[in-house]
């Protein structure tokens, strides 16, 4: 394992990658690996509040990982902690399609999109590490960028330009 230290400031997991670092979130790690953990009904791979902000969450979060890649549920998509399931439904639904799509992504709390004009249209493609995360794949690419799931507002059939997914909060103007 990498070596990892903690910034207790911005409340990061700090990993040397030899030629660099990597950061990950200590709230990141709680809600992947409780997650993670229900998923597989697993509690002792969940975290405790003494596993929070420290380097023993940051193993027990790697433990989850293991865990889940050696169940059955490492060859389905993976979405972030608080995605709304009917947007993982679609989404899972236009990548087995091949459907184009724009996404509109912003705050699911006030239903603001954050207006993004970059990695907004193309299809559903998925990661093939571990956690195989949905990737948005624009067109005349071979790969893409992992999508915010827990930060899609709607959906929208490129084609037709009907909502496939909208979030309840999401206000279109």
């Amino acid at each position: 394992m990498n070596k990892v230290s903690i910034n207790a400031e911005q409340q990061l997991y700090v990993i040397d990658c030899g030629e660099g670092y990597s950061c990950f979130g200590f709230a990141n790690a709680r809600d992947h690996a409780d997650q993670i953990a229900r998923k597989l009904n697993r509690s002792d791979l969940a975290f405790t509040d003494e596993d929070y902000a420290t380097l023993a969450g940051y193993e027990r979060y790697c433990h989850a990982v293991q865990a889940w890649s050696q169940s059955p549920l490492t060859r389905t998509t993976y979405f972030d902690p608080g995605t709304d399931a009917r947007a993982g439904t679609v989404i899972e639904s236009c990548r087995t399609h091949e459907r184009k799509i724009r996404l509109i992504l912003g705050d699911t709390l006030t239903g603001e999109p954050w207006l993004e004009e970059h990695d907004a249209v193309g299809r559903i493609g998925r990661s093939i590490g571990t956690l195989k995360v949905p990737l948005l794949i624009e067109p005349g690419e071979h790969g893409g960028s992992a999508i915010l799931c827990a930060c899609i507002l709607a959906i929208v059939d490129w084609a037709s330009g009907n909502f496939l997914y909208r979030h309840d909060a999401y206000q279109d103007s």
